[in-house]
């Protein structure tokens, strides 16, 4: 019998070393190391998300003197309507107001197709230097063992010992 808790003894202490070294390992192992990035500044930053938001901007610009002109239309129809409504009959002031309702009505089509194509034209605009950046973000990453970039829009605090944020736009702005 004392052989026995004697070998057992002896057992453990041979095991224990192994347990504690392996134990060691899946510590290193599991080990995740962050970095931050602000995503949006990252594109906005850069030079050619610089041009893009211009490209943008003049093209929002431009659609936008077209609807404020529609919308000039539409308000003298409506004064017109109300100056006049009192003297039109019945049948003429129905039409009128039909009309102007139609035109409101395209009116606000044609907002919500702008819209729409704005924002499709920024998604086509933004997809390649996105692409670009996550490139950078990725090399980076690799560089300085990185397991995973958070994107600090949805992040409530954050060190900002981490943000990679401005040597990715560097980075970015360098290689062409």
């Amino acid at each position: 019998m004392k052989n026995w808790v004697l070998l057992a003894a002896i057992a453990m202490l041979a095991v224990a070393p192994a347990a504690r070294a392996a134990k060691e390992d899946a510590k290193e192992t599991t080990v995740t190391k962050l970095a931050l990035i602000r995503m949006q500044q990252a594109i906005k930053d850069t030079k050619d998300g610089k041009k893009a938001e211009e490209t943008l901007k003049k093209e929002i610009e431009e659609r936008q003197r077209k609807l404020q002109t529609e919308g000039e239309k539409i308000q003298k129809a409506m004064e017109e309507l109300r100056k006049q409504g009192m003297v039109m009959d019945e049948k003429s002031r129905a039409e009128k107001e039909a009309s102007i309702q139609k035109q409101v009505m395209a009116f606000e089509e044609s907002k919500m197709r702008n819209q729409q194509e704005f924002q499709k034209r920024d998604q086509e605009i933004s997809e390649p230097i996105i692409k670009k950046l996550r490139s950078i973000v990725a090399q980076i990453s690799k560089e300085r063992g990185y397991t995973l970039v958070i994107d600090t829009g949805s992040v409530i605090y954050a060190n900002d010992r981490d943000d990679i944020t401005d040597e990715v736009i560097k980075r970015y702005d360098s290689k062409k």
